[in-house]
């Protein structure tokens, strides 16, 4: 460190490299999901994505059931609220749905993905996949359509006419003639029978209803496309859309309700509380706030917003009325009282556009960008005289910084160089040295609890015990030689370390003593996870293919 260490009082070495048992070597590939993971209850892991691109629609004898690119949406009609959805955090091949059916001779529920044709056994709630190519269909050769017949079996008809068949009890598929009497079998899919026109609806917060051409426009003036619509036996009509979801149409008042449910986009970089609400983002589509799962989502999307970059969104904080959007082109504030966006970029005196993190304390926003790190004083935000400096000018100018926490009056930033460690109360700051820490490593992240401090460094995960003035030991420490392992966020807790990776989560059990590895045969949606939430007993996943809650202190097991 650049003289830090007699300034300070603190000393100041290598990060500590922990090894992983079988975290070296190449990667496994990814595997197919065979089905739901017996041991996970169903529930420990729910994933939310995008589910507003919908394709079909069944009707069971409690839900409705919306096949989506995000998953099986569930609308119990009866509590009139949506229950999670059945994604691969439960069992699914995919997320990505292109047919639901609902068999009301056995309760089984059955999709169609692009590689499976996936089913539900109601009493054990498991979800059981059949791949295309094991049940013998050719190279491309999707299933298209389920029937369920009279007889007691089950029908499934690919795009290439060919015929399977099984009972509907015990579940093996096999080959039958094309003469089948399909006039006995209840039919979903391509061969289910037309839905009849499509009724006229008034709808409300500036949407209009276009029957005949089958759109629904919003204020501007965007069509979109009513993909499918059921109607049951309550006089309601149920549709789905691509792009704003499902809706539920009264034919007794001609009105029509969307119903709004999952993020905006199915890509997670950063998830922050606010209240009872998470604010989530990603893509550079829009953002989401939504009091999962009962509330109603509220999305933002900066095509339609005058001051709201239009870059992906890399990371987000609240302070009080004011949210706080990191992207990779400024950084934009909302205030939620006067309703005004704006976003700050280096014209504004921002170290660079590029922002990799926020962290707010109690006077400062302190932005880690590609190029340092920039100080807002927050008693002069809204203000004319709003005041930006940046953090120890010219030395830490032109690093890139990628997390930002704090212990005590210290703030330790990851950066391309190692750890850099400013003293807040004494204005100076510089790098770690010496042989345990992570003197020049490319360190993406960091995470302090406790008097401790762990880092996530290009060669491992290393920690300092800033109360003993000591590296912590093996398995702690962690190596990995290999470097197949990119690091993306760190949370260290009372209980545990999380490690969100490009290869899934690691999570040291500080009681056992161990590093324990989560990906998608678990029920992560994605190996890619790039943020990371406590929240008491659950954990939050941000991941590219949507935002996975976990319930990681299940008192019935134990990893």
């Amino acid at each position: 460190m650049r003289n830090l260490e007699n300034r300070t009082g603190i000393l100041f070495s290598l990060l500590l490299v922990c090894s992983f048992s079988g975290a070296s070597g190449i990667l496994p590939a990814e595997t197919r999901i065979r089905g739901s993971n017996r041991e996970y209850s169903q529930g420990d892991w729910i994933t939310y994505s995008s589910t507003r691109f919908v394709r079909q629609i069944a009707i069971g004898d409690r839900f409705v059931y919306f096949a989506t690119t995000g998953g099986i949406a569930r609308f119990n009609f009866f509590s009139e609220r949506w229950e999670y959805p059945w994604t691969q955090s439960n069992g699914l091949a995919e997320d990505d749905v292109y047919l639901v059916a609902m068999d009301f001779n056995t309760g089984y529920l059955w999709c169609v993905t692009a590689s499976a044709l996936c089913y539900l056994e109601p009493a054990s709630q498991w979800w059981t996949n059949l791949y295309f190519d094991e049940m013998g269909l050719g190279r491309g050769e999707v299933i298209h359509s389920i029937g369920f017949a009279a007889n007691g079996r089950v029908y499934a008809v690919s795009d290439r006419r060919r015929w399977l068949s099984s009972l509907n009890t015990s579940i093996q598929f096999n080959t039958v003639s094309l003469n089948e009497n399909s006039g006995q079998i209840i039919w979903y899919g391509d061969r289910a029978p037309a839905p009849g026109e499509l009724p006229y609806f008034f709808m409300s917060d500036g949407y209009l209803f276009d029957a005949s051409r089958r759109i629904i426009n919003d204020l501007q003036l965007r069509e979109f496309e009513i993909t499918c619509w059921v109607r049951d036996s309550w006089q309601n009509v149920w549709i789905g859309s691509w792009g704003l979801g499902a809706g539920r149409g009264d034919l007794t008042t001609t009105r029509l309700e969307l119903l709004k449910y999952g993020l905006w986009s199915e890509s997670v970089q950063a998830v922050v509380p606010d209240g009872r609400s998470l604010w989530s983002g990603g893509s550079g589509d829009a953002v989401t706030e939504w009091q999962i799962p009962d509330g109603e989502p509220s999305y933002f999307e900066p095509a339609l917003i005058t001051g709201f970059s239009r870059q992906p969104v890399t990371a987000i904080a609240v302070d009080d009325a004011t949210v706080w959007f990191g992207t990779r082109d400024g950084l934009t504030r909302f205030d939620r009282r006067k309703r005004i966006w704006r976003t700050l970029t280096i014209a504004n005196n921002l170290a660079d556009n590029w922002v990799h993190d926020i962290f707010i304390d109690e006077q400062t926003i302190w932005v880690a960008t590609e190029a340092g790190v920039s100080r807002i004083a927050k008693s002069t935000v809204g203000t004319d005289s709003l005041s930006i400096r940046h953090l120890n000018y010219p030395a830490l100018g032109s690093v890139t910084v990628f997390d930002i926490d704090q212990e005590l009056n210290l703030l330790w930033l990851a950066t391309e160089y190692g750890i850099y460690v400013y003293d807040k109360e004494k204005d100076e700051g510089g790098f770690t040295t010496g042989f345990e820490g992570p003197s020049n490593l490319f360190t993406t992240a960091l995470s302090c609890h406790d008097g401790e401090v762990w880092f996530g460094s290009e060669d491992g995960v290393r920690a300092f015990d800033t109360k003993t003035k000591q590296w912590l030991k093996p398995p702690a420490r962690w190596v990995d030689p290999d470097n197949k392992i990119n690091i993306l966020r760190m949370l260290a807790a009372a209980d545990a370390v999380w490690l969100g990776t490009d290869s899934g989560v690691y999570k040291y059990d500080r009681y056992g003593m161990r590093w324990l590895h989560f990906t998608r045969e678990d029920g992560l949606p994605s190996n890619r996870v790039n943020c990371l939430l406590l929240d008491g007993d659950y954990l939050w996943f941000g991941t590219d293919a949507g935002l996975t809650k976990f319930y990681w202190n299940a008192p019935y097991r134990l990893d």
